[in-house]
């Protein structure tokens, strides 16, 4: 036999041993749970997300371009928290209120120039009753200017991969080309609570003060048992958008409806959708953060073998009541060649219920490997030769 053809026979032996496979995964497809699925009439699109398995649960019209309107700002206080989280703005720093700031149409909540108020404020602002003036104040601060705040919005989109979003102001009032999808708004709000939780803290607020004048949040669902957030925005005379987020026994789900028609009843689907979440679906973990999932082995590498661990802890969500092992399936990246650096990304892990796949994680490596010297490719080509005979 050749060495080429060895080398081949080998590597093909190791990838077997290893349970790993070059063919891509299909697309996910939940399987469906026993409580049947809601179907949510009056609305343009809904979209149910599960925070840590990241499996969308229920998908309506998701991937349909609308107007965001004020959930905008969640984009807007994403750049707010990361300019804090960066250094360049501090919670209780003084924010100048511009004349433009001043005169923002729409919901206020009433800041003017000369009157101090804080990013913490404008926080609470933003989130609490969607100030139009706060999301031009906070463009401001961060950018220099709102136009270079909305070029940072639709960079920190792409990023993101948000492909399906396009900003044209920080405060979500009707814009050329201003539009999002529920798929995404969900996967906004997913990143914003993950990176920033304490939005959970403020956005589940029922009400704040500021100069005197008490607002309420405009969330319908604020103040009730496990509802911590996010969002509310007008986007038409008859439709309205809600982003909502709500926490139960360690689990957290996000909800995005777009379209419905009025306030009242985007609270309403937001309750069916929520509800369908928590006694529809359960989460379990499959694997924490840094668990070994699988060892491939290759002669040309050394050392021989590759450690692949998990970066994160790995949740899946199944429907309940569900029985049966969740399946697991380790594929590595087809291009992957020596040398790989610790903590790279060498592969994905596919996990399946039922045969059904809920979701594929990137995985890392563990450790480091070089590629092999030609007598350490030969003994170890020897070795593995001895092993089959």
């Amino acid at each position: 036999m050749k060495k080429s053809a060895l080398l081949a026979a080998t590597a093909a032996l190791a990838a077997a041993r290893s349970g790993y496979s070059m063919v891509p995964p299909p697309p996910p497809v939940p399987p469906p749970p026993p409580l049947p699925a809601p179907r949510l009439s009056g609305v343009q699109a809904a979209v149910l997300l599960d925070l840590d398995s990241h499996q969308v649960l229920l998908d309506q019209g998701g991937d349909r371009e609308l107007r965001p309107s004020g959930l905008v700002k969640l984009m807007t206080v994403y750049l707010l928290f990361q300019a804090e989280s960066q250094g360049l703005l501090k919670k209780e720093q003084k924010i100048p209120v511009s004349a433009e700031a001043w005169h923002a149409a729409g919901s206020r909540m009433f800041i003017q120039p000369g009157l101090p108020v804080t990013a913490g404020q404008l926080a609470k602002g933003l989130l609490i009753d969607g100030g139009n003036d706060a999301a031009v104040a906070v463009a401001q601060a961060v950018a220099g200017s709102v136009g270079a705040f909305v070029d940072l919005m639709n960079r920190k989109a792409a990023e993101l991969g948000l492909s399906g979003t396009h900003f044209s102001n920080p405060d979500g009032l009707p814009g050329p080309g201003q539009q999002s999808t529920a798929l995404e708004i969900a996967r906004l709000a997913q990143i914003l609570v993950l990176k920033y939780p304490q939005v959970l803290g403020i956005a589940g607020g029922t009400s704040y003060t500021y100069n005197g004048i008490t607002q309420y949040n405009y969330n319908p669902l604020a103040g009730r048992a496990g509802i911590n957030g996010l969002g509310v925005g007008r986007a038409s005379a008859h439709r309205w958008n809600l982003a909502l987020s709500s926490s139960r026994k360690g689990r957290t789900l996000i909800a995005v409806i777009l379209g419905a028609r009025s306030r009242a009843a985007a609270g309403r689907d937001g309750s069916i959708l929520l509800h369908y979440g928590f006694h529809a679906w359960r989460d379990r973990q499959v694997y924490p953060a840094g668990a070994a999932v699988a060892e491939p082995e290759r002669t040309d590498w050394n050392p021989e073998k590759l450690q692949v661990l998990t970066s994160r802890a790995v949740t899946v969500s199944v429907p309940y009541p569900g029985t049966g092992e969740v399946q697991e399936q380790f594929r590595i990246k087809r291009d992957l060649r020596a040398p790989v650096r610790k903590g790279q990304t060498v592969g994905n892990l596919c996990l399946r219920w039922k045969g059904q796949l809920l979701r594929t994680v990137p995985v890392i490596a563990g450790n480091r490997v070089a590629p092999a010297g030609w007598f350490t490719r030969f003994w170890q080509e020897l070795r593995q030769r001895k092993s089959l005979l």
